[in-house]
């Protein structure tokens, strides 16, 4: 996105008082459709309606309201697959149930914004996605050929929803306030309410996360039984629910929202209990980036909430049924060699491996992943737990190729933001996006629930920084930074 050169203040954002009269409506008739598929009315009928009411929702809050747009994108990948296991209760399993579309679907929208502001689609922060997309539309092409069209259609729009949807965040920087505060606000919501229920599923297992366990076949994350398995939320898998808690821990831990102590407390008992050793590692990663990267004024305060934090976690921690399972989980990183599940991703990285040198090409879109389900007895391996393997084993060299660079591109431009140093919360962002990085050796980070989790942060430290720029805190010079700040509307100056 081109900024000028030199930077003037963004133009006033128009204040509104009270939300959106269209918005709130169609959220409104979203939430009852929902409330109603929960208590088993709709029948085969609710997917496809609950679809339906998320577009339009999703499509009202575009146009009327940008922040809740976000928030509402955000809280259909978190809350979504929840809903899904309960139709699934009510109705039986499906394994390809539409309900998934919903948070696709609703995160395409946000490629409205690329089509009306095609003309800033430039600049520097915009050059790296056109080798992302063009590393997409190439898997596309092959999927479409060795995997069928529906799956390789279906793992495509997974891959490009969350890289339009930081591509959105990135050119409406001008209204970063407003996306900044309806995010964290809902952040304060749904922290708290995500923690709480995976601790409660450990402890009494609702029946349709039973019933979903046993359907699916969860085996790999334990027994459905009671402290039997690795909890996983609202989310369908311990790893996306996770990455969703650590998020939101890193970026509420540079905010002052009520109840704050108390959400991270609950997000770092629920982290721990999805035994997950890669979303460990990254939450430490991220914590080490918002604590030396960020506003210096800011790093005594975090200190005092993580010794908090951990205080309150303590009672919890402490009990015999949850303390012994996190132990066993922490001493295995001394024994990663004679662990199981380090060798079962050794054997699928090996077989990664063979097969990549074997098709330069690459297998393409919809042969990993949710596109795996649309296939007809094709036996192919949903997921091979190495990302980088995974995407060249996916897109093949050429494919693989293109991405790396973009991926290289996207980390330059992170690495020139010097407003990170001033604005916690374009730290906390680019925190987020370097703890995924580091797991990419782990799995897949670019696609679906957990892509939703890595692109998002990185569109809003993009639209952090030029918003930054635009109003003099992301100069070099201070002067200029104070005779600009000088300038701003008196609405725009918090």
């Amino acid at each position: 996105m081109a900024l000028p050169l030199n930077p003037v203040a963004p133009a006033p954002v128009a204040l509104r008082r009270g939300a959106n009269p269209a918005s709130t409506l169609t959220l409104g008739i979203f939430f009852a459709v929902t409330m109603a598929g929960l208590a088993g009315g709709g029948g085969r009928l609710f997917p496809p309606i609950y679809v339906g009411a998320a577009i339009m929702a999703g499509l009202a809050a575009y146009h009327r309201e940008p922040g809740r747009y976000v928030a509402f994108v955000f809280g259909l990948w978190f809350f979504t697959p929840w809903v899904r296991r309960i139709v699934d209760y009510h109705h039986g399993f499906d394994p390809t149930n539409p309900v998934l579309l919903a948070p696709v679907l609703v995160t395409l929208i946000s490629v409205l914004t690329l089509l009306f502001r095609a003309r800033e689609l430039r600049g520097a922060m915009m050059y790296p996605f056109t080798f992302t997309l063009s590393a997409v539309v190439y898997g596309y092409a092959i999927g479409i050929l060795k995997a069928g069209f529906i799956p390789a259609t279906y793992a495509m729009l997974t891959w490009v929803a969350p890289i339009s949807f930081a591509m959105h965040l990135n050119l409406n920087w001008r209204i970063f306030p407003t996306l900044r505060d309806s995010f964290l606000t809902f952040l304060q919501y749904a922290l708290p309410i995500m923690a709480a229920y995976g601790i409660y599923q450990l402890v009494r297992p609702p029946v349709w996360d039973v019933a979903w366990m046993e359907a699916a076949q969860m085996a790999s994350i334990g027994m459905p039984m009671p402290f039997g398995f690795r909890i996983f939320g609202t989310l369908n898998a311990p790893g996306p629910y996770s990455v969703a808690l650590l998020i939101g821990m890193l970026f509420l831990l540079g905010t002052s929202r009520r109840w704050l102590v108390l959400s991270m407390s609950l997000g770092l008992v629920a982290l721990l209990l999805t035994r997950t050793r890669a979303s460990w590692a990254a939450f430490v990663v991220g914590l080490l980036v918002v604590q030396f990267m960020g506003p210096i004024r800011r790093i005594t305060r975090n200190w005092f909430i993580l010794l908090l934090m951990i205080v309150l976690a303590i009672p919890l921690l402490s009990l015999d049924v949850f303390r012994d399972s996190i132990s066993a989980r922490l001493a295995s990183f001394a024994t990663l060699s004679t662990d199981n599940s380090f060798r079962q991703r050794l054997v699928l990285s090996r077989g990664a491996t063979q097969a990549i040198a074997a098709s330069a090409e690459g297998e393409g879109l919809g042969a990993t992943g949710g596109g795996t389900k649309l296939q007809e007895g094709t036996g192919r391996q949903a997921s091979i737990d190495n990302g980088f393997l995974e995407v060249f084993y996916v897109l093949g060299w050429p494919g693989g190729a293109l991405l790396m660079v973009g991926l290289i591109g996207h980390v330059l431009t992170l690495a020139r933001f010097r407003d990170a140093r001033q604005d916690a919360f374009a730290n906390s962002a680019r925190a987020c996006f370097w703890a995924m990085l580091s797991v990419l050796l782990i799995g897949d980070i670019f696609s679906g629930a957990i892509g939703a989790m890595f692109w998002g942060p990185y569109g809003f430290a993009c639209c952090a920084h030029a918003y930054n720029y635009a109003t003099g805190k992301g100069l070099r010079s201070r002067q200029l930074a104070g005779e600009i700040a000088a300038r701003q509307p008196a609405a725009l100056a918090g």
